[in-house]
């Protein structure tokens, strides 16, 4: 499919003169960027005054500047400057059925004449709750939270409280959210990683206080890591996160080998099994531990489940969740303005009942023919394509791809450079290309994403 060679010696030389030829064009490339966005250019210069550097979200960061955006519809968005651009990422995967589906608009605008908040609990928070329960098979509780971050956050809370232990395991290269015990080893330079069977824990952010006593990271995707680490350490080890789908990675699935491991380690050990499905849910009716056959004790929610609102979820065992129940004494607290506000719930029921079985198992056939293109265009280049159900991935590197290490060492000016032309051509991608598809997305723009993708990597 693609080269798998390391990038050393001249193996090296031949990718990064491939790698070259494009970004000796990067220049041009951000020129006529700058010249199609002339109103986002004046909005990100009065956004410096405010927000620090101009932005107050990292993950729209992008050189020279993000555009800004004035409305959705459908797989469609239109930029402040007036232009169309094909949505290729659909707010971070969260927007499955496109912008402003009618039937999510519907369910939003008759509860807004409503009011969008009360201080107490509706009906509406129910449905939602009630089919989340039963299309994970590993969920009998739910807790509603605010963000992805916070569900992790307050998982990660419920694991110790159960397990009576403090070290959360984690493993190198995922995202977990800004919570500051796992906001570690996310993008770690590997000057600074350690050794890859023993990474070494490096922040991701300035102001975290360290990890000693109370986080631990492991390689991805390696059993034999995990297996000899948690023999070693499992009386300190009380919580184990995982994503099943390792987004930052590649949108990588793990080998079913490595989760079923994992399983049993934290059945062996008393460890809280948390798998981190708030991307990950987007790959099949049941999430990833549906696809692939593996239970976790709590499982982390968010973006979908939400129809475009802020959202976040805790699910799992009744004996882990019910720790927070107002009949125990000294109980794992979770307090929340907007948890489980009306707007979101009726706006996230109207959109998970429309994704149905029938509706993923189209979505994962589109996924599977985008990721074949692609690979087809990559083939005898150094680019990697992964990726899962609806979700793809270019990676600018000659290594396959199964843990984090293999990707690290990408060229990030070049898929910088790729995202800005493909942007200059009307799709919006993540500035380090990773792409999804919604189920309005259409036949032909797919045709015309795939055909301007070829054409800037193979002039």
């Amino acid at each position: 499919m693609s080269m798998t060679a390391d990038l050393a010696g001249p193996h090296a030389m031949r990718d990064n003169d491939y790698y070259g030829a494009l970004l000796a064009r990067a220049g041009e490339i951000e020129a006529r960027y700058r010249q199609l966005t002339p109103k986002s250019a004046e909005l990100f210069a009065r956004a410096r005054e405010v927000f620090p550097g101009g932005f107050t979200r990292d993950a729209v960061m992008r050189k020279p500047y993000a555009p800004f955006i004035a409305s959705g519809s459908g797989s469609l968005l239109k930029d402040v400057d007036g232009r169309t651009v094909v949505d290729m990422w659909f707010n971070a995967t969260s927007l499955p059925l496109g912008h402003a589906h009618p039937h999510v608009l519907a369910a939003a605008e008759q509860q807004l004449r409503k009011g969008t908040a009360y201080f107490g609990p509706t009906e509406y928070e129910l449905p939602l709750a009630e089919l989340l329960i039963d299309r994970l098979p590993s969920t009998e509780r739910l807790r509603f939270a605010n963000s992805g971050s916070e569900a992790v956050m307050m998982a990660v809370r419920f694991g110790r409280a159960f397990s009576k232990k403090p070290v959360v395991l984690k493993f190198e290269g995922s995202y977990h959210g800004s919570y500051d015990d796992v906001s570690w080893s996310v993008s770690p330079s590997l000057a600074q990683a350690g050794e890859i069977r023993s990474p070494i824990p490096v922040a991701e952010s300035a102001g975290l206080a360290g990890t000693d006593g109370r986080m631990a990271v492991l390689p991805f995707n390696d059993i034999e890591a995990l297996r000899a680490y948690v023999e070693a350490h499992h009386a300190e080890i009380g919580v184990m996160l995982v994503e099943p789908m390792a987004n930052r990675i590649g949108l990588l699935m793990p080998d079913k080998d490595f989760l079923l491991e994992a399983r049993a380690l934290c059945d062996r050990h008393n460890i809280v099994l948390i798998f981190d499905e708030v991307i990950a849910f987007r790959v099949g009716y049941n999430g990833a531990q549906g696809l692939m056959g593996v239970a976790p004790d709590l499982t982390t929610l968010g973006k979908i489940i939400g129809g475009g609102f802020p959202v976040g979820a805790i699910a799992g065992r009744a004996d882990v969740l019910d720790l927070s129940s107002p009949a125990l004494g000294f109980r794992v607290t979770h307090a929340g303005t907007f948890n489980a506000n009306p707007m979101v719930a009726v706006a996230g029921y109207a959109t998970m009942e429309r994704l149905t079985p029938e509706v993923f198992a189209a979505f994962n056939r589109t996924g599977d023919d985008i990721r074949r293109r692609l690979a087809a265009i990559c083939e005898g280049l150094p680019l990697q394509v992964t990726g899962s159900g609806s979700l793809f991935k270019i990676t600018a590197t000659g290594n396959t791809i199964r843990n984090y290490r293999d990707g690290a060492a990408s060229n990030k000016a070049w898929e910088n450079a790729v995202s800005l032309a493909m942007l200059n051509e009307g799709f919006l991608m993540t500035p380090t290309l990773s792409g999804a598809i919604s189920t309005v997305t259409t036949p032909e723009q797919i045709d015309v994403f795939i055909d301007a993708f070829k054409t800037i990597v193979t002039q």
